[in-house]
């Protein structure tokens, strides 16, 4: 099932193949991928068509539209890795920063899934510097509950990391 979330000025959907160029267009930017654990720099289209495959085989695995342009991405996901279920990841496009679209994303996508599921928890993280991140969760509601560190494929290197849940009220 392909669902599509849509608040006031976004759209959350999966990725067409027609937009593949304004993925890596936007992934493409060490101003993104600095902040971003998962996500390799340089992006190329292998990177790309990796992410549609992600995207096809899990549900809340979308992309972020605005006025039909790929601006963004979003997932709420099961990340084995660290015996977390339900971690949410997003990231904007660099020239869209500073509307509040990933707050809006965030927003409605946890909102769909709590409504849509059984499950009562939702994971979160954010390199320690990145201060931006740190205020959209605090302004979702999520609360500290570690600190840690992780690998960032985008820098190569071991990174500090703040760890966060958010509990369905």
């Amino acid at each position: 099932m392909s669902i599509t979330i849509k608040t006031d000025r976004l759209v959350l959907k999966k990725i067409e193949l027609k937009h593949i160029d304004q993925l890596i267009k936007n992934l493409n930017n060490m101003n993104i991928a600095n902040w971003l654990i998962n996500v390799p720099y340089p992006y190329t289209i292998i990177d790309a068509k990796n992410w549609i495959n992600k995207s096809t085989k899990e549900e809340l695995c979308l992309n972020i539209y605005h006025q039909n342009f790929l601006i963004g991405g979003i997932t709420i996901d099961n990340r084995k890795d660290n015996n977390k279920s339900n971690v949410l990841g997003y990231w904007i496009g660099e020239e869209h920063w500073g509307n509040g679209y990933a707050l809006e994303a965030c927003k409605s996508l946890i909102s769909y899934f709590f409504l849509n599921t059984s499950e009562k928890k939702i994971y979160a993280s954010h390199m320690t510097e990145n201060e931006k991140s740190k205020k959209i969760l605090l302004t979702l509601g999520f609360n500290k509950i570690s600190t840690g560190k992780v690998y960032s494929i985008s820098r190569q290197v071991e990174v500090e990391d703040i760890n966060y849940e958010l509990i369905k009220s």
